[in-house]
């Protein structure tokens, strides 16, 4: 009888170690396949989000860096065109000045374009290329179209020219 249970025991033994192989291979051996698999996807995940983390920040950078290059150009575009304050503005360098509104039209979608006819009286050419300096440091956006016609009437010369103000749509 002993050796009947020792050969039953045996006989278990295996079955045990068979049952024990056989989940591990079927149940264990794939899941450690597929967490291999998911740690290579989860790492190339981390790198990408790594990356494209990096270049936000360098962007997020690049654009605060131009904001506070361009502050003074976003905000010319933010105000509104006053043409009595730039008739005051252009009273500085010529002794007549007039606008005279000719158009407004939707510039590239978020800004308004207004384009004036400008009639002046200025006594010395070289105080309209001063103007023309100044005018960079004007509180708006404004274009001077060209061509410039300068006319001599005694002793002042007749300036007429276009100016072209963008603004942001609305405003």
């Amino acid at each position: 009888m002993k050796d009947i249970n020792i050969l039953k025991l045996l006989t278990f033994l295996f079955i045990f170690i068979f049952v024990v192989f056989f989940i591990i291979f079927v149940f264990i051996v794939p899941d450690i396949k597929r967490l291999k698999t998911a740690k290579f996807k989860s790492r190339q995940t981390y790198n990408v989000y790594k990356y494209t983390n990096n270049t936000l920040k360098a962007k997020q950078k690049e654009l605060k860096e131009l904001k506070h290059d361009n502050l003074k150009i976003i905000r010319a575009f933010d105000n509104s065109f006053d043409e009595n304050s730039f008739i005051k503005f252009s009273k500085k360098y010529f002794t007549y000045a007039k606008l005279v509104k000719q158009k407004k039209k939707i510039y590239k979608k978020n800004f308004t374009q207004y384009s004036f006819n400008t009639i002046s009286k200025i006594t010395d050419p070289t105080v309209f290329y001063k103007f023309l300096t100044a005018i960079n440091s004007y509180d708006n956006i404004i274009q001077v179209d060209f061509p410039i016609r300068m006319r001599a009437v005694g002793d002042d010369i007749n300036t007429t020219f276009d100016l072209k103000v963008y603004t942001i749509k609305g405003r």
